[in-house]
């Protein structure tokens, strides 16, 4: 009895050593920190180089004052002919602020959102990130995997409360949204910028920011919106959409719900991404950067 025991502890032994070879190798943080300068380096579509960031004054996040008269972002329209960069700006008016309000997605809509998909796909960014993830196990390495889980992940619609479904990861984070007389989300500079132009935003001033050399910035700023005030919020300013979703995606699948910690221009940043669990699925609930 004793010998069939133990043989049959050596098998279990045998099986659960097999079990944890199978499991994806863990992600470390040296691994994330190396990824995100190497992404930073083949970002073709920043637009830095375009731009020019109007810091102005430093304020408090309970401030109640403007202390910034100009708008943040001075752009070349250069900009705009930025592959990505266009296909972004494509998608604006597909969207309901109000997360209250129900919102029905168009096949049109769809075929644009596949689009942006598509051209994010051929960056050497985006490639890179999901090769990343495939190398880790924690992705199918097949193109039309790598897509599934874009789409998923930032396209799939869910409700936000109420039992109205009009609430997406890309509308949150790179549009923005009006929830219950708050602003939510709204970390993408383009979209800011867009904003700022029409007359719907008014940036108050910063409260910190990091210079990530000749390739743009993080701020973390206090701002107006549709006459809403925002005390705090963070964005990239000066980087590609594609790199900004690639950073968000790598960090949402690797440390979800967690500080994810990055190196970009030799600074230690950190994004924050939450899961939003609908239908059985998991979605990004919002993902920013935080310094």
């Amino acid at each position: 009895m004793y010998t069939e025991m133990k043989i049959v502890g050596i098998y279990s032994l045998l099986f659960v050593g097999e079990l944890l070879a199978a499991l994806p190798p863990p992600v470390t943080d040296k691994e994330l920190q190396t990824l995100s300068e190497t992404l930073l380096k083949k970002d073709v579509n920043n637009a830095a180089k375009f731009i020019k960031v109007n810091y102005q004054a430093r304020t408090r996040s309970n401030s109640l004052t403007d202390a910034a008269p100009l708008p943040l972002i001075s752009v070349d329209k250069r900009v705009f002919q930025l592959p990505t960069v266009a296909k972004v700006r494509m998608l604006y008016d597909n969207y309901v602020a109000d997360t209250s309000v129900n919102e029905h997605v168009t096949a049109q809509e769809r075929a644009e959102e596949s689009s942006l998909l598509d051209t994010f796909l051929t960056t050497p960014v985006m490639s890179t990130a999901m090769r990343f993830l495939a190398d880790h196990g924690l992705v199918r390495r097949d193109p039309k995997a790598y897509k599934n889980l874009l789409n998923q992940i930032w396209f799939g619609m869910y409700s936000r409360g109420g039992g109205r479904v009009g609430s997406s990861a890309f509308e949150h984070v790179f549009l923005g949204e009006l929830k219950r007389g708050e602003i939510s989300g709204l970390h993408n500079w383009i979209f800011f910028n867009n904003e700022e132009i029409l007359k719907h935003a008014d940036y108050l001033g910063y409260i910190r920011k990091l210079e990530l050399g000749d390739k743009g910035a993080i701020l973390k700023l206090h701002y107006k919106w549709e006459n809403v005030i925002k005390p705090v919020g963070s964005m990239f300013v000066g980087t590609s959409p594609e790199l900004e979703m690639a950073l968000y995606t790598v960090c949402f699948v690797a440390r979800p719900d967690q500080k994810c910690s990055l190196s970009l221009s030799g600074k230690r940043v950190f994004i924050n991404t939450h899961t939003f669990r609908y239908r059985g699925k998991n979605m990004i609930g919002s993902a920013y950067p935080e310094i």
